[in-house]
């Protein structure tokens, strides 16, 4: 068993390596199956790496390395600290991140602070930008109130710095168009697609309790949306619950069937933005900068849906339907994140421990910071 010291040496070895493979961009692409064990491969080799390395330091070194703190570890502070550029992870899919980037706006309103940015992504859902969060190799990124909340009860060293109440018909559950199930109580027995801990997740124990089915009478089927989809276009699955893009074009150009919209069972997922700690703690100002660029955006795409969706289309290969489904739904804009809206987290998060999704409930007031105070 390693002592303490070599212990706190391989720790921070391990963090940095991870935090090496994000920044190399090696998790921004989706490995398909056959690659898979390339990369169990590859990160294998990594943390050997990083283990024989913490092995091999002398005495003096192992005794001035540190234990690294969850919250804010060194590295990361150093990172961000970096002419107080900005690391964006864009989640896969509409959002004023994306339109930023695009158009510019938020390169040039940061440059105007002395400062910039580096884009990371995009990333198939929230859950993967958090970990290149929780590894120090992103600052800022964006996603639901219900995979922000599995996150909090895990730990991750964020705070929410915006919120955006999400449209109720743009996800839900969906079915194939010629499925005999024809509402949620026929899902007993049947197999659900869903991101574990996130939105699929909860939309999916929200409908079974608005129809008075227990949870444990329906087989969850754990797969992030991007692998999601071919399972349940195969028929390997009986529904999917899942929200915009994938939504859209099962949807409207693949013809799967709505089930249930998120509005129907009553959702109260919305949308969050999140900073890391440590770079919060160092860069306020900024973190108020990229605020303001995301509600210019998001105030944007209200009166421009229609370009929006171009924009959105051309970079993710969407049809003109999903285009056009999506321009008709499109969401309001982020607001800071006051008492009215931590009340409804609080709801969220004692709901889904409850369901028993979490292990625990977090402190939602631990992880949000009033950006209007910044």
């Amino acid at each position: 068993m390693l002592n303490q010291s070599k212990k706190a040496t391989w720790d921070k070895e391990y963090r940095q390596v991870i935090k090496d493979i994000f920044e190399t961009g090696l998790f921004n692409h989706r490995f398909k199956r056959r690659s898979l064990p390339a990369a169990l491969f590859l990160l294998t080799s990594a943390v050997s790496v990083a283990c024989n390395s913490s092995t091999t330091k002398s005495d003096n070194s192992v005794s001035q390395s540190s234990t690294v703190n969850n919250s804010a570890s060194p590295n990361v502070v150093d990172a961000s600290a970096q002419g107080q550029k900005a690391r964006i992870a864009i989640i896969r899919g509409p959002g004023p991140f994306y339109l930023a980037k695009v158009k510019g706006t938020m390169d040039k309103y940061l440059e105007s602070k002395k400062s910039g940015v580096q884009w990371l992504g995009p990333f198939p859902a929230f859950s993967p930008a958090v970990e290149g969060l929780n590894a120090g190799s992103i600052d800022f990124t964006g996603g639901s109130t219900t995979a922000a909340i599995s996150a909090m009860a895990g730990g991750s060293p964020f705070k929410i710095f915006g919120y955006q109440v999400s449209g109720k018909d743009g996800s839900g559950l969906l079915v194939q168009k010629d499925s005999p199930i024809g509402s949620v109580k026929d899902l007993v027995g049947k197999k659900v697609i869903v991101n574990r801990g996130g939105t699929g997740e909860y939309l999916l124990a929200k409908a079974l309790e608005k129809n008075g089915v227990p949870l444990n009478k329906v087989e969850r089927i754990y797969l992030g949306p991007a692998d999601a989809a071919p399972v349940f276009t195969s028929g390997k699955a009986d529904a999917w619950a899942v929200w915009g893009t994938f939504f859209a074009t099962a949807a409207a150009q693949n013809g799967a069937r709505v089930l249930a919209t998120a509005g129907e069972i009553e959702s109260e997922n919305d949308g969050i933005y999140i900073v890391h700690n440590a770079f919060l703690e160092k860069h306020p100002d900024i973190v108020k900068a990229v605020y303001d660029v995301v509600a210019q955006e998001s105030q944007w795409v209200l009166s421009n849906a229609n370009q929006a969706m171009q924009i959105y289309g051309k970079e993710f290969k969407l049809s003109e339907s999903v285009q056009k489904y999506m321009s008709q739904r499109v969401e309001g804009t982020p607001t800071p994140v006051g008492a009215k809206e931590i009340e409804k987290m609080n709801r969220v998060s004692d709901w889904f421990y409850k369901q028993g999704i979490i292990p625990k409930k977090p402190n939602i007031e631990n992880f949000v910071v009033d950006v209007t105070k910044l």
